[in-house]
């Protein structure tokens, strides 16, 4: 026996019957309910009497209920531990671009851009009893035939930097040696900088084909693009070093809009789903211990080919798990019933022309009237100013490590400590989430809807918090509060992602568009990220390699990008959050009668003046 109460404050917001409407499908779906009995009392509206399944049916009927529930549990606790584990193996590898860059640097990636050269000592350790070095010559690349390759050019301001330690034989020796340059450095970050802004662009017209044909065949097209992405990595090496850009680009936004498909398995649990939806974007944040375990192995080819054949589990979930269109919210009582948890109904019915003219009219003109909405204005200004953050900080981390004093040596060291430590976002991914999902409980008490966005507000406030003492730290020359810094930079990014997905994945925002609205927030923090480009070259010029300053405005930036979560508290103060199925589809249907009526009206002007 549970009882539900709402109080309704004598209609004057006009509320009652949409709370009653989410209240019934709470209690029929997360308390497992047949029945609600509703009753109207002096201080509002009352849910009494809401009843488990169980409680009504007699021992036999009760028996089998009990089964069909576990099943269903299993299947969605399956479905949920396939699709982590598609994020934490497949989605974010970007992510770990300082362990990649090391395998790069192995395989002599764009090593023609330095002029390797050894110091004395070195020399010393190869020399073969005649004055010359049998393996590597001053000047030269190391050729395992024994002999050396032609110098290098380089440009004047080339430091070259080798390795001096040589464990084992002469041969296991070189294979393990390093070389690197400045202008080495600066292509690969550069490669780097590419890959992420096409991920991010490519997002949106990805995000409009889910939208438009579902998630089943999204995640074919997602395999495609992953498969020829690694493959592409399979032929590369230090004579094709640019095909690492195009191969990154397609699996970078292949792996995210598997973990952006994945997000929709959270609306199987119910009060939980936040906490589920974080969980899936901190093992996307996560996956760049991929490529630790492609640095360990130092075979660039054979990695990418096993990833290759990694897209099996990606297409069984496809088929077994997720649905063809996508998981509505809130879940239907019906929702699983004859057929798997995930699975959704295929059935279409045939329209006519003229049906399917208005259904595409009205879901543009709902599409037109969110995105033009000023929340969604100003959330896409935080996510982008946030995402810009994070990109000037992984690409002046190396210059901004050397200008604390930091050896060179030691600058890789913790570049590869800083994609370790990604890995925190694993467990920080549910602690955020249980954030957001944070006294669902007590949304009786009100508009749940409400309720809803105000746990994002909260989190979009936490965020910013996290973000705040980030960006001071960044300003204090300490190498020990920058190895602190690393830590908070992975709970701000899975924080990040969680408040934007928690905000669009709103009620507040119709579902069918969810593809294009991400879409749009990848887009815009795309070009705005392309100010990279000329703080890069302004602490080159003019701030000698010290990116003080640089801080120092992304500090303002984000201070102004506080409008967001003010905005929201302002809208859920004077009660502006509503259900957009409802209120979107009621608007656009008149605007669209608004639409035809004006269309007859051009008609007939013209038939009475011909």
């Amino acid at each position: 026996m549970a009882e539900l109460k709402v109080e309704d404050d004598d209609t004057k917001n006009g509320n009652s019957f949409e709370a009653i409407d989410t209240l019934v499908h709470e209690c029929l779906h997360q308390k497992l309910t047949e029945g609600v009995e509703v009753a109207r009392t002096p201080r509002g509206i009352k849910l009494d009497s809401c009843k488990r399944a169980r409680d009504r049916a007699n021992r036999k009927q009760q028996q089998g209920r009990t089964i069909r529930i576990e099943m269903n549990c299993t299947k969605r606790h399956v479905t949920f531990i396939w699709a982590l584990l598609e994020c934490l193996l497949f989605t974010g590898l970007i992510f770990g671009w300082p362990w990649f860059l090391s395998t790069l640097r192995r395989n002599k990636y764009f090593l023609d851009l330095c002029n390797v050269t050894l110091p004395d000592d070195d020399v010393h350790k190869f020399h073969d009893g005649e004055g010359e070095n049998a393996l590597l010559k001053p000047g030269g690349i190391p050729d395992f035939d024994g002999q050396n390759a032609k110098p290098r050019k380089c440009r004047r301001r080339t430091t070259t930097v080798a390795t001096t330690e040589f464990p084992g034989s002469y041969y296991d020796s070189m294979l393990n040696y390093t070389y690197f340059c400045d202008e080495q450095e600066e292509k690969l970050e550069l490669i780097h900088a590419v890959v992420f802004l096409v991920r991010n662009a490519l997002v949106f017209p990805v995000g409009i084909f889910l939208d438009m044909y579902g998630t089943t065949r999204t995640r074919l097209l997602t395999i495609l693009i992953f498969i020829v992405g690694t493959l592409m990595m399979t032929f590369s090496n230090a004579s094709f070093p640019w095909l690492i850009v195009p191969a990154f680009s397609m699996f970078s936004i292949a792996g995210c809009i598997i973990m952006l498909t994945n997000l929709q398995t959270s609306n199987l649990f119910g009060d939980r789903r936040y906490t589920v939806m974080s969980s899936l974007i901190g093992g996307y944040q996560a996956s760049a211990i991929v490529f630790l375990c492609i640095k360990s192995m130092n075979d660039i080819q054979t990695s990418f080919m096993f990833m290759t054949m990694g897209v099996v589990p990606i297409l069984v979930s496809t088929i077994a798990f997720l649905p063809k269109t996508k998981v509505p919210w809130p879940l239907p009582a019906d929702y699983g019933d004859g057929r798997s948890v995930a699975g959704g109904s295929s059935t279409r019915h045939r329209q006519s022309t003229s049906e399917d003219g208005r259904k595409c009219c009205l879901n543009l003109i709902t599409f037109k009237s969110s995105a033009l909405s000023s929340l969604f204005i100003w959330s896409t200004i935080w996510y982008g100013i946030y995402t810009l953050r994070a990109f000037t900080y992984d690409s002046n981390l190396r210059l901004m490590l050397i200008s604390y004093g930091t050896p060179r040596d030691e600058v890789y060291k913790y570049s590869e400590l800083f994609a370790a430590v990604q890995t925190i976002s694993l467990p920080a991914g549910p602690l955020i989430g249980l954030l957001v999902d944070w006294k669902r409980s007590n949304s009786f008490a009100g508009n749940p809807l409400i309720l809803q966005m105000k746990n994002v507000q909260f989190i979009t406030f936490v965020t910013f918090g996290i973000a705040l003492v980030n960006n001071i730290l960044t300003t204090i020359p300490s190498i020990q509060l920058q190895v602190a810094g690393f830590i908070l930079q992975a709970i701000e990014r899975v924080a990040v992602m969680t408040s934007i997905c928690a905000f669009l994945t709103h009620l507040h925002f119709p579902a069918e568009h969810f593809g294009k609205l991400i879409g749009l927030h990848f887009l815009s923090s795309s070009i705005l990220c392309l100010l990279r480009f000329p703080f890069q070259s302004f602490i080159n010029t003019s701030l000698k390699g010290d990116p003080f300053y640089i801080n120092l405005l992304l500090l303002v930036l984000l201070i102004l990008s506080c409008g967001h979560p003010f905005l929201i508290w302002y809208h859920c103060r004077i009660g502006l959050i509503n259900n957009s199925s409802l209120s979107n589809s009621s608007n656009g249907r008149e605007q669209l009668v608004i639409t035809i009526e004006d269309e007859n009206d051009n008609n007939r002007r013209s038939m009475i003046r011909s």
